[in-house]
């Protein structure tokens, strides 16, 4: 019986081992809890076609929206935790909803295995054109003058949040109004169906460049190296503090470390590439890779931050 037990024990060592050294084998499924053409959207499409190519797999990016991310989130935290299921979770999934959501059917500490955070999305503010504002002094004035009658559109926790931190410290009365994803808040404030929005720059930037939009601040707390052009919205008279997104990756809770270890330093690896990051920087996203370590401290410590954030802002949980 003690050979039989050993020579098992073996076995599942071996298979192990084996497993960790052929890892992929197969497809890799990589869940985006946001919409195509949102900004986690576009920097897991750059990141996971040279993941594949790193790798030697096929990586297939799932669009899975709604409600902040959670839809995306639950999907992944249920898979089978084996690396082939993947989620490019971020500030909304895995730092606010706990804060913004009444009932959450996943933990964003204990239902996941953190792989590595990916980098940093500034915001920004933006404005239909048709608004004669040309500063956030100028916009606050109209909003002071016809009280109610502008708006905001917001798709993600950050875009909430700022919103509210604004109306409140702006001491201005604008309306509030959730989007299931970023392009279609877009659209609206495009058609002046709504007024303004404060979103990532990967997916505003480029239409506030044509014309389509017009920006008006970073809500960084320094001007941003991408943006250095754009005032800071407290350079402005509006304190929102430094709020920021990040996406990073995640795995579902009990993926084997060995694998996880090894995504982590081939995205560390590509991260590193100037020919990645400049793909990243031209659609307005600063690289910045954090170890599972270091990003499970980060993810805890964000939480916190949200909790109070949200509590200020008067943002209750729905």
């Amino acid at each position: 019986m003690r050979r039989t037990v050993l020579a098992f024990a073996t076995l599942l060592a071996v298979c192990g081992i084996a497993t960790a050294e052929t890892y992929p084998s197969r497809r890799i499924t990589v869940i985006v809890p946001f919409g195509a053409g949102s900004g986690t959207d576009g920097v897991a499409r750059v990141v996971t076609q040279r993941l594949a190519e790193v790798l030697k797999t096929t990586i297939v990016v799932e669009n899975r929206p709604g409600a902040s991310g959670a839809i995306g989130a639950v999907a992944t935290a249920r898979s089978a935790p084996d690396g082939y299921t993947l989620m490019f979770g971020g500030s909304s999934t895995h730092a606010a909803n706990p804060s913004l959501l009444k009932s959450i059917q996943y933990s964003p500490k204990d239902d996941f295995a953190p792989i590595a955070r990916v980098g940093l999305f500034p915001y920004i503010l933006v404005i239909n054109p048709g608004i004669e504002a040309k500063s956030v002094g100028e916009l606050i004035a109209l909003a002071k003058q016809k009280p109610g009658t502008m708006s905001f559109a917001y798709s993600n926790a950050l875009g909430q949040l700022a919103g509210e931190m604004f109306k409140r410290r702006a001491g201005i009365d604008i309306q509030a109004v959730p989007y299931k994803s970023s392009p279609e808040a877009i659209t609206d404030v495009i058609a002046g169906r709504v007024s303004l929005m404060f979103n990532d720059v990967t997916s505003t930037l480029p239409l506030a460049r044509s014309g389509q939009l017009r920006a008006l601040v970073t809500i960084t707390k320094d001007r941003t190296k991408l943006l250095s052009d754009l005032p800071t919205i407290q350079e402005q008279g509006v304190d929102l503090g430094n709020l920021s997104a990040w996406t990073g990756v995640f795995a579902p809770k009990g993926t084997p470390p060995e694998v996880v270890e090894q995504l982590s330093g081939a995205l560390r690896e590509i991260l590193d590439e100037p020919a990645v990051r400049q793909r990243l920087a031209e659609i307005g996203f600063e690289a910045q890779w954090l170890s599972p370590k270091q990003f499970a401290e980060h993810v805890a410590a964000d939480i916190e931050r949200w909790a109070t954030l949200t509590k200020e802002a008067g943002i209750a949980p729905q």
